[in-house]
């Protein structure tokens, strides 16, 4: 089998320490080792280097060979500009070949157990092997989570196969803690394994538009892969292609998961901070702080975070976390280079 990383975001949810300079895969957020580097070792955990490809934009390759120098250089899919992940999946699924079993995973996701993820992996590898289609994992939901996109699980085809009978868009509070009473509903991890020749098949099926332009591409030829990029939609893999299709499976994902989406992900993983050093907290509480030297001090607010760095300063109530690619949006109207 072979591993597709999908490394073309900007992560703008993580101003100001994500940057168009230092986007978020290349942040250090937890331990020495950035996003992207854990990544790849969770794939080397079972892979070799030479059985892992990355698609990422022209301007992150320098960056990216120098994270990961292990990977060999025609292993790295360059895309001419962002077009969201189904036109990154499909370029992917190309450059490895349609007879390769492909896992296909986000460069910015946090699972420390290796061995409980491959134990999934390998039950999606079993599941493609024995019922074909196309998998993706769902996480058990732990909370009634209105930041992610749900699944709803069909048929129980084994022990942690199912057939997937719909995905749900990110729900509000009320229809969350429904999700979560009623035990269909999985997390919508954005990681998938599926032999290439049946991703190709049903992207010929569901998006016409990205099969006709993309394939048969010249990955040398430059200008002949930009001019076909500029004819293809941007949209996500699900819109495209999973919500579609009604060959979708779902194997259940038993390993601690966090898509490290927003800075709120942040303060689950890393708890509030403490009034201490050079953070000064006076009559708050569940407050988050990063800042590197400078001291900063927070009086008789809740629930706020405060993200300190060279490129900006952020100010935050934890509720308006998803808000945060607005105050990029603004900045770049205002010629602001972010």
């Amino acid at each position: 089998m072979k591993a597709l990383i999908l490394a073309g975001g900007s992560g703008e949810r993580f101003w100001p320490l994500s940057t168009s300079n230092t986007p978020k895969q290349f942040l250090k957020l937890f331990g020495d080792k950035s996003l992207i580097k854990q990544t790849f070792e969770r794939l080397l955990y079972r892979l070799k280097a030479e059985d892992i490809f990355v698609v990422t934009s022209e301007e992150n390759i320098e960056k990216l060979l120098k994270e990961l120098p292990e990977i060999p250089i025609e292993n790295v899919i360059k895309e001419p500009f962002k077009r969201n992940t189904a036109p990154a999946c499909f370029l992917g699924v190309l450059a490895i070949g349609p007879d390769e079993v492909i896992l296909t995973v986000p460069c910015d996701h946090r699972i420390p157990d290796f061995e409980s993820f491959w134990e999934s992996v390998d039950k999606a590898i079993h599941g493609v092997n024995k019922y074909g289609g196309l998998y993706t994992f769902g996480i058990k939901p732990t909370r009634p989570e209105t930041g992610y996109g749900y699944i709803e699980i069909g048929k129980k085809l084994e022990d942690g196969i199912y057939e997937v009978s719909r995905f749900r868009e990110k729900p509000n509070l009320e229809t969350a803690m429904e999700f979560l009473k009623s035990g269909k509903f999985y997390w919508n991890s954005g990681m998938f394994v599926w032999r290439g020749v049946d991703f190709i098949e049903e992207v010929k099926r569901t998006k016409p538009v990205i099969y006709e332009k993309l394939i048969g591409v010249n990955f040398k030829d430059e200008e002949d892969l930009k001019k076909r990029y500029m004819e293809i939609p941007d949209i996500s893999v699900d819109y495209a292609v999973l919500e579609r299709s009604s060959n979708i499976k779902m194997v259940e994902g038993e390993f601690e998961w966090s898509d490290v989406g927003n800075w709120s992900s942040i303060v689950e993983l890393e708890g509030y901070s403490e009034d201490e050093g050079n953070v000064v907290l006076i009559d708050s509480e569940k407050i988050f702080v990063k800042t590197n030297k400078k001291p900063v001090a927070v009086i008789g607010l809740s629930r706020i975070v405060v993200i300190d760095s060279p490129d900006g300063i952020l100010v935050c109530h934890e509720d308006h976390v998803q808000r945060v690619k607005d105050v990029v949006r603004k900045l770049k109207n205002r010629r602001y280079v972010v």
